[in-house]
């Protein structure tokens, strides 16, 4: 008989304060990067043999100078659609799995996250 293990929905976020280069001209100063406040990363739903989950990634950024920024999710594994900070994530398989948001500015300036989801199995006796 198999149990599966669910090993936490993990978050690991870094290179938020990555400055982004505009067309050579200035660079992004880290006042003026978008600020990510706030990532969420939760299960929706995983299916009975715990090879596939969907699941809500959530992001709530803001700039500097006011205004809303744009967000762009990636995923290395999976499916990933998103609606502005949400993105729901498509995944099958044991993972780890690693989903990335680009949140911008209108002048060009980007912050970073990086989300890692962790699914796996194991044999019980």
């Amino acid at each position: 008989m198999k149990k599966l293990l669910l090993m936490g929905t993990m978050l690991t976020w870094g290179a938020a304060a990555v400055a982004q280069d505009q067309g050579g001209a200035e660079q992004c100063l880290p006042s003026a990067l978008p600020v990510i406040e706030q990532t969420d990363v939760s299960t929706v739903e995983r299916n009975a043999d715990g090879n596939s989950a969907v699941i809500q990634l959530d992001v709530a950024a803001s700039l500097p100078n006011g205004g809303a920024p744009t967000f762009a999710f990636s995923a290395g594994n999976g499916t990933i659609a998103n609606e502005g900070g949400h993105a729901t994530w498509n995944v099958a398989g044991a993972g780890p799995f690693t989903a990335n948001v680009q949140v911008s500015s209108p002048n060009g300036c980007k912050s970073y996250a990086l989300f890692t989801y962790h699914m796996e199995q194991t044999a019980s006796e």
